[in-house]
């Protein structure tokens, strides 16, 4: 068992935190880890695992939403490319931390295509009756 090692402000702060609908926690959490970690605000890949680190580095924050943080981040259109430039991954400290394989890059490159335009419907026009002939 861990001990309790939270300071009464960070208590207070979890607390005040929780009290907002998740989408607004959501928000606040991904404003404070884009003005904390600069290898967010790079859009640099991602460590794998990286969500792990982001939940120990801020434990006042609710562990699922810091993975749905990260989870919005990896779907945002600038990350996918660079993932698709391959090379390193890097850790909340913005250092190297193993590199994009082969296959999460070509994931990636097809992930960033355009998508096709929907195709339009055509009206289908009804055979011509013996009444209208």
């Amino acid at each position: 068992m861990k001990p309790n090692t939270e300071t009464a402000l960070g208590a207070a702060l979890k607390s005040a935190v929780q009290s907002l609908s998740k989408k607004k926690q959501t928000e606040m959490i991904a404003e404070h880890v884009y003005s904390k970690f600069e290898v967010f605000r790079q859009f640099r890949p991602l460590a794998l695992g990286i969500h792990e680190s982001l939940i120990a580095a801020l434990p006042q924050f609710d562990p699922v939403l810091i993975a749905r943080v990260v989870a919005n981040h990896c779907r945002k259109p600038r990350y996918i490319k660079s993932v698709a430039r391959g090379g390193k991954r890097f850790d909340l400290g913005g250092k190297p931390s193993g590199e994009v394989k082969p296959e999460e890059k070509k994931a990636a490159e097809l992930q960033s295509l355009p998508k096709p335009a929907a195709p339009v419907p055509v009206a289908e026009t009804p055979p011509p009756t013996a009444a209208t002939e």
